[in-house]
């Protein structure tokens, strides 16, 4: 293999790939990745046999080839060299990088053990603004659970309906669900569980891709088209719960409030809520001399530290009432939805809460309340 390529590009691509290895790899060929010629562009490809990726780049290609690599030695090697363009030249089991100032040797391995990354691009489930899908991620992933004691919650779960795709996850404690409206040229319904890990560069990846994504989908993997871009991943088996029938619909107390002011008190009584589990306690008052409004108070509390106690004025329908959440899962949603102010429903002082955007069905966040 003989070709010359931008130091940036292969350095992106690098830097994405090396990511998919695993730190406690069981087979040594899955330290690599794996540098061929493919087309007249270079391909570099990575996998710890459960998350895979094909990432390409433009080279002036004088000779095909294929060489396996240490990618932790190459990625920090490629990063740290300041050229404009360099030179590979693979010779049996090694390749030599050229530059103007840099020149190195790295001994490499034969490829025949490297796994095969599959490809199903043929049949697209949907395809969705890059911009949209990354918003998305953002809003749901990070409710998902991040032990694999529980692999269903481990993941986000996917339900496409026509032209809507349903994005969910829950870690038990909290459950957080996007709407959002995508290409679907075949009509198709599909469900299926992508781990948290592969949601997560999708994520990464998505902040250098371009307009649009492709989803693809076979059997048990799922691949994520982004041009020159392929990362396949495989899904979760089982069945994910029912978290629909959590979802509550019945209030006695509403709140319409600030998301900011929201965001910063629960910020200042979680510092006095850390000897106490993060419990942070929210009471709603109507104000006795305007018709709609109330106070929302919210106290940290720690035996050891002290007592922290903030009030701010919100638009109240309905019964005052007195509620404990864990102050962590507040405001891990506050910052994920767009809107200025936000809407707070409560069935009662022992029942799920559901947090949303002010007028906006697209983006719900469920929480369930701490026992006292």
């Amino acid at each position: 293999m003989k070709i010359t390529c931008v130091q940036e590009n292969l350095n992106k691509a690098l830097s994405h790939s090396s990511r998919i290895i695993s730190v406690k790899s069981s087979l040594p060929i899955l330290d690599n990745i794996l540098l061929s010629t493919d087309q007249g562009r270079l391909k570099i490809s990575a996998t710890d046999l459960e998350l895979g990726i094909n990432y390409w780049i433009g080279s002036k290609i004088e000779k095909d080839g294929e060489i396996a690599v240490p990618s932790k030695l190459i990625t920090e090697f490629i990063s740290n060299i300041k050229e404009e363009k360099i030179n590979i030249t693979s010779q049996d089991t090694s390749i030599t990088i050229e530059g103007e100032k840099y020149n190195a040797v790295i001994k490499g391995f034969n490829t025949e053990d490297f796994p095969s990354i599959p490809d199903i691009t043929k049949e697209v489930i949907f395809s969705i603004s890059s911009r949209d899908f990354l918003n998305a991620i953002n809003q749901v992933s990070f409710s998902a659970a991040m032990d694999s004691t529980r692999p269903l919650l481990a993941g986000v779960y996917f339900r496409i309906d026509k032209n809507i795709l349903y994005m969910a996850a829950t870690d038990s404690y909290r459950l957080a669900e996007k709407k959002i409206k995508v290409t679907n040229e075949n009509k198709s319904s599909k469900n299926f569980i992508i781990p948290t890990r592969t949601i997560s560069e999708v994520g990464k990846i998505l902040k250098d891709a371009g307009e649009k994504v492709e989803v693809c989908f076979d059997e048990n993997q799922i691949l994520f088209n982004f041009g020159s871009i392929h990362l396949i991943s495989r899904l979760i088996d089982g069945q994910y719960p029912n978290y629909e029938q959590i979802i509550p619909n019945e209030f006695e107390t509403e709140v319409l409030v600030d998301k900011n002011e929201l965001f910063n008190v629960c910020k200042v009584a979680s510092l006095f809520a850390r000897e106490s589990a993060n419990s942070i306690k929210i009471s709603v008052k109507p104000d006795k001399n305007k018709e709609g409004i109330g106070v929302l108070s919210i106290t940290g509390q720690g035996v050891q530290i002290g007592e922290s106690v903030s009030k701010i004025p919100v638009k109240l329908k309905g019964k005052e009432l007195e509620i404990s959440f864990n102050a962590k899962y507040i405001l891990d949603v506050l910052p994920n939805i767009p809107e200025k102010n936000v809407e707070i429903k409560f069935r009662d002082s022992i029942s799920s809460a559901l947090i949303q955007g002010e007028g906006k069905d697209d983006y719900l966040y469920v929480i369930m309340p701490l026992r006292n």
